[in-house]
């Protein structure tokens, strides 16, 4: 069983070195932090500590760390809701994370939980549990290992859910320099969770993380030759017509503190008619100067933020008490929307409920 020396442990050292260099320079970007990117970054943290606990499992170096010991198993129960909350945020634009999907991460807690009479115990007992690791199938493997890939599999379907609902928009999103680093991480979940059930029912033993290896160092290859090429597929929904743009990231911070403010003050954006280029002549700023600072800052188009704006304004109608008389029609145009339909399509989207069910939680 000795494999110290195997070309295999150099790969594995590869691509957790290279994940980690990546990781750290991706944090260390000036780019805008979205929740997509932040999820996205989750994901490569996530495949960092995999390829290192592969090559701590292949060379039996975990005998030597007996106290990194599963540390990693609750961990990569939050590899598959990482990426779809990645996804889901690109495709929805929501600037705000939403709290409920922390549930996502209830199995990574449960996990976490199971093992921490594990992680409490001493060096010898993490020994007795690494030998029967390495001399059978200890049962915590098939538990948590059937419970991994199963919900993989589940996160894989939710995936590719989003991807057929969201199919008309792929022309434009491949344009995008974000998309192709999600659909690059997508594949790779795709081919990780097909190797692991076949590996998991046909060959289940300790070494087989090798073709993840492959695979995970394969698309840190791509993320890095795309991150070294300088192409800002970290600034998801940043349009290639900025790029030349004369605007400093802190005048586009400016200006969009100007539209803030007149829209608190003046509540401009319950007009129905308000558009860019009206809002242009009342701050005296060009109409493409606002729409570039509300999507490199935001990563939201000027429709999509007027949108938020009246969501905002028709929740606190909705909230309020004295108001539970309004019909909805009555209260969407107070916000701002040309017609229910527009009100009821714009608030699901943003916040996921229906104006009438999001009502019913304030009575």
């Amino acid at each position: 069983m000795e494999i110290n020396s195997s070309y295999f442990s150099y790969l594995f050292a590869f691509g957790f070195g290279q994940s980690l260099l990546l990781t750290i320079a991706l944090l260390k970007s000036t780019q805008r932090r979205s929740i997509t990117r932040i999820f996205f970054l989750v994901v490569l943290i996530i495949m960092a500590v995999e390829i290192l606990y592969g090559l701590l499992y292949q060379t039996q170096s975990i005998f030597d760390f007996p106290h990194l010991l599963r540390l990693n198993t609750f961990l990569v129960m939050s590899f598959g809701p990482a990426l779809y909350l990645a996804l889901d945020y690109y495709f929805s634009k929501q600037a705000d994370f939403k709290a409920r999907d922390l549930l996502h991460f209830a199995p990574a807690l449960i996990t976490l939980i199971y093992f921490i009479p594990l992680f409490l115990a001493n060096s010898s007992a993490k020994i007795d549990y690494l030998n029967m690791m390495y001399t059978g199938v200890h049962s915590d493997s098939l538990i948590f290992g059937g419970a991994r890939r199963l919900q993989q599999g589940g996160y894989l379907l939710l995936v590719i859910r989003l991807l057929w609902i969201n199919k008309q928009h792929f022309k434009s999103n491949l344009k995008n320099n974000y998309f192709r680093p999600l659909m690059a991480m997508i594949l790779l979940f795709g081919f990780m969770w097909l190797g692991d059930i076949y590996r998991y029912f046909f060959r289940f033993d300790l070494y087989t993380g090798i073709i993840n290896t492959i695979l995970m160092s394969s698309v840190l290859v791509y993320l890095t030759i795309k991150f070294i090429s300088r192409e800002s597929f970290f600034d998801g929904n940043i349009d290639r017509k900025y790029a030349s743009s004369a605007l400093s990231r802190e005048q586009e911070k400016e200006i969009l503190t100007k539209v803030k403010q007149l829209f608190l003050d003046k509540s401009l954006f319950t007009d129905s008619s308000l558009s860019l280029q009206s809002l242009s002549t009342l701050l005296q700023i060009p109409a493409n100067y606002i729409s570039q600072s509300i999507n490199n800052q935001l990563g939201l188009s000027y429709s999509g933020y007027i949108s938020q704006w009246r969501v905002n304004k028709a929740k606190d109608l909705l909230k309020d008490q004295t108001n539970h008389r309004l019909t909805l029609e009555y209260i969407g145009k107070q916000a701002g929307f040309k017609s229910t339909s527009a009100f009821n399509a714009a608030f699901r989207k943003n916040t996921g409920t229906t104006p009438s069910q999001y009502r019913k939680g304030f009575k």
